[in-house]
């Protein structure tokens, strides 16, 4: 199902100022799939392949139907975006999916992953 068809206009905005925020915060991409991933982690690794960029990016892939999510980070987004961060950002987001809070938990996810991927600038970026 596509993330339209499940959020209404006011989430949607809502979950993209949250991955906004997220890549503001670094020099990484931050990019959603809400809908069936048939096989699992494959479907997930599959989509995240076909990105642009998908060496900086992290993809939060959430099937609601089969209650799963995946994040994939690319090698060069997963130097920042370790496994650690993206296992706090599941658990954010499976708390608040138990409670029919989805967008919630995502904005919860891309606040956790973007403070994990967040780079400050030093003084040559002055």
């Amino acid at each position: 199902m596509p993330s339209g068809d499940f959020f209404t206009t006011s989430e949607q905005n809502l979950i993209a100022e949250s991955i906004a925020a997220a890549e503001a915060s670094c020099d990484l991409s931050f990019s959603l799939f809400v809908g069936e991933l048939e096989e699992g982690r494959k479907d997930a690794i599959k989509l995240h392949k076909s990105l642009d960029k998908s060496s900086a990016t992290v993809l939060v892939c959430v099937d609601l139907q089969n209650h799963a999510i995946e994040i994939v980070t690319g090698s060069y987004a997963s130097a920042t975006v370790d496994n650690q961060a993206c296992r706090l950002a599941a658990v954010a987001m499976a708390n608040a999916f138990t409670i029919n809070d989805f967008a919630g938990g995502l904005n919860q996810a891309f606040a956790v992953l973007g403070a994990h991927a967040y780079r400050p600038k030093s003084m040559t970026d002055v």
